[in-house]
C-alpha cells in the first residue's frame, strides 16, 4: 500500500498545506457542507482528517477511514499523524501547497516569466505545478520548512 492520501475539512487548511509540502495528496474543502464532505470521502479511498467531533463520529458510524485531530496547532497535528499513521515528514517530494498538483523540475529558462527577477537570478533549481503553473524554488523560507518538518 502506498502513501496515504487525505481529505481535510474546512478547519484544517494549514495542515493541508503542510501535508502537501511533505508530499501527501491532500484535498482540502473549505466551506463544504458536512454531508457533501462525507459523500466525497465515500467516493475516494482517502482518510478524512477533521477537527469536528460530530463529523468524525458520523464518519465512524458510516465505516469511513477518518481521524479526529483535537489540537489547533499544526505541529501537534503533524506529530499526531506521524505517530498514528506513520506519516513521514520530509519535503523531498513536495506537491503544490496551493492546489495539491504535482510539481515537476523545470529548466531555469522556462520560469523566467513566472518568478521575481531577484529569485530567478539567485537560484538555479525550480519546480512548476502541473495544475496551476505556480513556480517554486528553495528560497530563504526553505530552511524554516525543513526545520519545521524535522522537528515534528
Amino acid at each position: 500500500m502506498g502513501d496515504p492520501s487525505f481529505i481535510l475539512d474546512g478547519m484544517l487548511g494549514s495542515l493541508a498545506r503542510w501535508l502537501r509540502i511533505a508530499g501527501y495528496d491532500s484535498i482540502y474543502f473549505r466551506g463544504l457542507d458536512d454531508n457533501l464532505l462525507l459523500v466525497e470521502i465515500m467516493s475516494f479511498s482517502r482518510i478524512m482528517l477533521t477537527r469536528d467531533r460530530d463529523l468524525f463520529q458520523r464518519s465512524q458510524k458510516l465505516g469511513l477511514r477518518s481521524m479526529y485531530l483535537e489540537s489547533e496547532e499544526v505541529k501537534v497535528q503533524l506529530s499526531h499523524l506521524k505517530t498514528e499513521l506513520g506519516v513521514e515528514l520530509s519535503a523531498t517530494n513536495s506537491r503544490c501547497p496551493r492546489c495539491n498538483g504535482s510539481l515537476r523540475k523545470t529548466p531555469k529558462a522556462d520560469v523566467q516569466d513566472l518568478v521575481p527577477a531577484e529569485s530567478f537570478n539567485a537560484f538555479d533549481e525550480f519546480w512548476v505545478c502541473g495544475t496551476c503553473s505556480r513556480a517554486y524554488w528553495k528560497g530563504s523560507h526553505w530552511e524554516k520548512i525543513r526545520e519545521t518538518l524535522d522537528s515534528t
